[in-house]
């Protein structure tokens, strides 16, 4: 095919003029309209690309306040081959939501700060929280805090974290899933 496009920018003796580009006041050769053809290719590839890299969330790792590492895949299928079972929060705002975040004793939106596990103290007298972001494992070398899952056609952040509950002389500390 690419072997009949000629090689020359004139037409070939006696061959009818187009009117196709009459309307420039230069008209184009072949090879400029051949270039311009293929930045429109290469314009339109570059958008998709983009696009795509947004519409595809997870696949970045991310990194919080205080340099925690999100990450930056969507599965834990190394550490959970077979998957799990995702749980419901059981405090906060998602309480009736579809279930997205494993583990820890509490999940929920209760333990978020700017979409990441709180850190800090709050009293509520005679109550005080310690709230304390972790990295853990999740079948690899590296710690990461944070993991990105799919529920009811939401991504979700379930961001890793203690929280420590002290008053009346007792102290009590629980690993708690923000969900954001």
């Amino acid at each position: 095919m690419l072997a009949n496009i000629p090689l020359r920018d004139e037409a070939p003796s006696g061959a009818a003029r187009t009117a196709a580009l009459s309307g420039f006041a230069t008209p184009p050769t072949r090879r400029t309209v051949l270039r311009a053809m293929t930045l429109g290719v290469v314009t339109v590839g570059a958008v998709v690309a983009d696009w795509s890299s947004r519409l595809t969330p997870g696949a970045r790792a991310e990194t919080g306040p205080g340099g925690l590492t999100g990450w930056d895949r969507n599965d834990c299928k190394d550490a959970y081959p077979n998957g799990y079972a995702e749980q419901r929060d059981n405090v906060g705002s998602y309480v009736n939501s579809a279930a997205a975040c494993f583990g820890g004793d509490y999940r929920g939106s209760t333990y978020c700060s700017s979409g990441w596990h709180r850190s800090g103290t709050v009293r509520d007298s005679p109550v005080t929280y310690y709230y304390t972001p972790i990295s853990t494992l999740c079948g690899t070398s590296t710690k990461k805090n944070a993991w990105r899952w799919t529920a009811g056609g939401t991504w979700w952040r379930c961001s890793d974290g203690r929280t420590t509950v002290s008053g009346g002389g007792s102290s009590y500390t629980y690993t708690t899933i923000c969900r954001y």
